[in-house]
Formats: C-alpha cells, structure tokens, sequence
C-alpha cells in the first residue's frame, strides 16, 4: 500500500513506532540506564568533533584493535543522546570493537540539514583516527537516515560495512505526520534529505538493512525499498535485508551485539 492511500490518521500511526508497543519509556529509560553502566564500566572519551555544543561524540577504546563501531541513534531527530548510544558498547568491545557514540543537535533547536552534516562531520573526525575499511557504520532509526546521507555522499570513502536498523530513508510521508512540527521539512526539503534519492552517488560498502517483525508496515517498506534501490545500482554488492521475528523498533538493538548481525554485511 503506498503512503498516499492512508488517511491522515493512518498515516500518524505508521510514522509512531510505539503504535506497536505497551510503552515506550521503558525501552527509553533502560538505553539510559543501562548507557550509564557502561560508561561507568568501561572507559569513554568524550570528544569535541565541531565547534557546536552539541557536535561531541563518546569513545571507548579496545586496547587490542583497530576496528570502529560508529553508532547514530534514532529518536525522529527530535529526542535521545549519544549518551543512550553507549548501552551498546559492551557487547561490541567483547566482539573486539572500539566504539563511537555520536552526538548530535536535535529539532527543533536545529535544522536536520544541520544533523546530516554533524553526523558527516563526526564521521570525518573519526576517519583521522581509523581507517575507512576497517569502521562499522550503525544507524538506528532516524540515525539510519543520517548514516545513509554520509554513505549517499559522493565524497565519502567505502567503508567496511553499514548496518540500517529500522529506518526511515524516504522523509516525503514525514512531511505530513506530526513528527513534522519538530523537524519542519517541505515537500522540497524532505526530497533534499531522503538517502533513498541519492545511492547511486555511494560507494559499494557492503550494507544490511535490518527490522523488527512488530513494526508498522511503512518502517518495513521503507527498509525495504532502501534495500531494493540500493541493489539495483550498477557495481553496488546485493544488501542484505534481514526481519527479527518477535522484535519491535527499539528492541530490536539488543540483536546488534551479536557477531553473526555484526557479519551480516559482509557475509
């Protein structure tokens, strides 16, 4: 069913991921929560990459390896930190990974141009400490959007892989959801900002477009059809799509930490 067929109301529900959910703050407090305890474990850096307050990232270091997991969580651009990023952390240093939480500005205080190119930038601080073939993108979200416009930017290297977590990478339906009062895109911007518009600029990074069983239909179509365009340009590798039976939106991060997800990729 294509996103103009639904009724406003329709089209509200598929855009609110916790539609599929009891509640949501429960998945929210524990990223906190559970971010907290690993920044209290393990040892993160917390870094400047631009001159914005909000343009800083979390490091954490593996004493034994040269491979980076960068992640961009979601939150509609709108909520959520770097700092709920750092829950994932533990699980990735086990499968030998440094690790990187991006922080970014938030609508409506900025623009979500002004997002993609924080998100660029601290990538490119990053890529003057570590090698684009050995860097893990992770985007979850409204960070699969982010992630997609670095990798969709002509500028931008291969990198080792890219792993899009229940995304959104056509924001034209964004437009007409209340989503929008915070993010405050036209029909013109929308088009500027959809990753979906732009892959035949990207290189070949081998990508995995991944989602939960309990989503709305509109999130799985757009992952999809991201995945779709994405293998229909010439000399780029088939990406991998993959659905998590019995997972939702936000739980479905939980599965990031496993090697086999992390391979997906690159299998």
């Amino acid at each position: 069913m294509a996103w103009h067929s639904y009724s406003a109301a329709e089209l509200e529900r598929e855009y609110t991921p916790a539609s599929r959910i009891e509640n949501i703050q429960v998945y929210l407090d524990e990223y906190a929560r559970a971010g907290q305890a690993s920044r209290q474990k393990i040892s993160h850096a917390k870094l400047q990459y631009g001159s914005h307050d909000d343009a800083w990232l979390w490091l954490a270091e593996h004493a034994t390896s040269q491979k980076l997991i960068v992640f961009v969580h979601g939150g509609f651009w709108r909520r959520l930190s770097a700092d709920d990023g750092t829950f994932l952390t533990p699980g990735w240093h086990d499968l030998g990974f440094n690790v990187a939480s991006i922080n970014y500005s938030l609508c409506p205080n900025e623009s979500l141009s002004t997002l993609v190119n924080q998100t660029s930038q601290a990538i490119d601080f990053l890529l003057e400490r570590y090698a684009a073939n050995e860097i893990t993108l992770v985007g979850h979200s409204a960070g699969a959007q982010l992630v997609a416009m670095k990798l969709c930017n002509p500028n931008s290297p291969k990198f080792a892989r890219a792993i899009m977590v229940s995304g959104v990478f056509d924001l034209e339906p964004i437009v007409h959801t209340s989503v929008n009062d915070a993010v405050k895109l036209t029909t013109q911007t929308a088009k500027a900002l959809s990753p979906i518009n732009f892959v035949a600029t990207a290189q070949d990074t081998p990508i995995a477009v991944i989602w939960g069983e309990n989503e709305t239909d509109e999130f799985k179509r757009q992952s999809i059809e991201f995945a779709t365009v994405w293998t229909s340009v010439k000399d780029h590798s088939i990406a991998k799509q993959k659905e998590f039976e019995a997972r939702n939106h936000f739980d479905i991060l939980y599965e990031l930490t496993l090697q086999h997800v992390i391979d997906l990729p690159s299998a």
